[in-house]
């Protein structure tokens, strides 16, 4: 009797104390699996290099948790937790943070902290193959810094939706001392637009990243570092010109973007345009238009992108004219599982440099 009442009453301290973990209740685990065998090669002024392996081509392989509570009054809290995995690598769990926040939504909008995916980032989905991560839109960057896609030690707000308008602004910290130099900034405002049925979408934004280290890259020419079987050394292959340090608030990384799509259901419409400069080094003008058609259980995409450089850090690659043609084949074998062949041809006229890139991939989604 007394074993049993003393087990009654830890039951009970341990029920007490995670009393407000509810695993069932608004919480929920997602994750997204993508491998494809990949081959890329790489026409850099007559010389090839050819690179094959396994990758995530579609998507990047994730895993995640989010939910949300009522607070009352109106009031809700929300979190997610995002950890990227590579199942083509022996660790599967490399130390690579995705989005992962806290925040607050309410009557006046949300407000959400930690490492969270740019506006700029978001808009980049609107692309009819979405946001492959071999990355060949000529309009993803022109710089090496990864903050086009994510930022950490970072708020966000968002509006409240007024006749479908939402607005959205994003700072993040350098987590440096105010003595410090170089401490880097990032800032983003914007808007986005969907009519009631969703159909139609807009999207316009500015950011700017202060105290970066930038050189023009060339857009979708790496697609991982390549080494040589011989020698083990790595390829330099991205850079159009030598990097140049900037550690000035004066001199940011400057984009403005615009996107809209429309989906007729039987076809899928989008434009994406964007500029992308940076004071010394250069600037990248271009227009992205896509197409997807679904057909019973697959989905055919095309996009044809173009571009221009213009650069002041080196004459000889001003005037650089990029373009880039990606078509997707999808089959979706059910909601979760589908299989993909994706292909991409992207030019530079600089050094007639070129990027081909063909996957063969499957993807899984739950």
């Amino acid at each position: 009797m007394k074993k049993s009442l003393v087990a009654l009453a830890t039951m009970s301290v341990v029920s007490s104390a995670f009393a407000d973990i509810d695993i069932s209740g608004g919480v929920k685990m997602y994750g997204v699996l993508d491998q494809a065998i990949t081959t890329q090669t790489l026409v850099n002024n007559g010389a090839t290099t050819i690179y094959q392996g396994m990758f995530a081509s579609s998507a990047t392989s994730r895993l995640g948790f989010k939910g949300s509570r009522d607070l009352g009054n109106g009031l809700k809290g929300e979190f997610q937790i995002e950890q990227e995995i590579s199942p083509d690598q022996s660790t599967t769990m490399p130390a690579k943070n995705r989005g992962t926040f806290l925040g607050l939504s309410g009557k006046g909008g949300t407000l959400r902290l930690g490492t969270q995916e740019t506006t700029a980032y978001e808009t980049f989905n609107f692309d009819v193959n979405g946001r492959v991560e071999y990355k060949p839109q000529v309009w993803r960057y022109t710089t090496s810094s990864s903050t086009q896609d994510r930022a950490n030690n970072a708020f966000k707000y968002i509006s409240p939706e007024f006749g479908g308008v939402s607005l959205h602004g994003m700072m993040n910290f350098s987590e440096t001392v105010s003595t410090a130099t170089g401490s880097a900034v990032y800032t983003s405002i914007g808007a986005k637009f969907q009519n009631a049925d969703k159909k139609l979408k807009l999207n316009v934004l500015r950011d700017q990243l202060t105290a970066t280290t930038g050189a023009i890259i060339l857009p979708g020419a790496l697609n991982v570092s390549i080494g040589s079987a011989s020698t083990g050394t790595t390829t330099t292959y991205a850079t159009y010109a030598t990097t140049t340090s900037t550690t000035q608030s004066s001199n940011p990384l400057v984009r403005t973007i615009g996107a809209a799509s429309y989906d007729f259901e039987k076809v899928y419409l989008s434009v994406i345009t964007a500029t992308s400069q940076m004071s010394g080094i250069g600037k990248l003008s271009t227009n992205t238009f896509g197409i997807r058609v679904p057909y019973d259980n697959f989905k055919f995409a095309l996009s044809y992108g173009t571009g221009k450089i213009e650069s002041t850090s080196t004459t000889a690659v001003d005037g650089t004219t990029v373009n880039d043609t990606t078509f997707g084949t999808y089959y979706n074998f059910d909601k979760s599982t589908s299989a993909y062949f994706l292909y991409s041809n992207s030019q530079f006229s600089y050094l007639d440099r070129s990027t081909v890139v063909s996957a063969f991939g499957l993807n899984y989604r739950f």
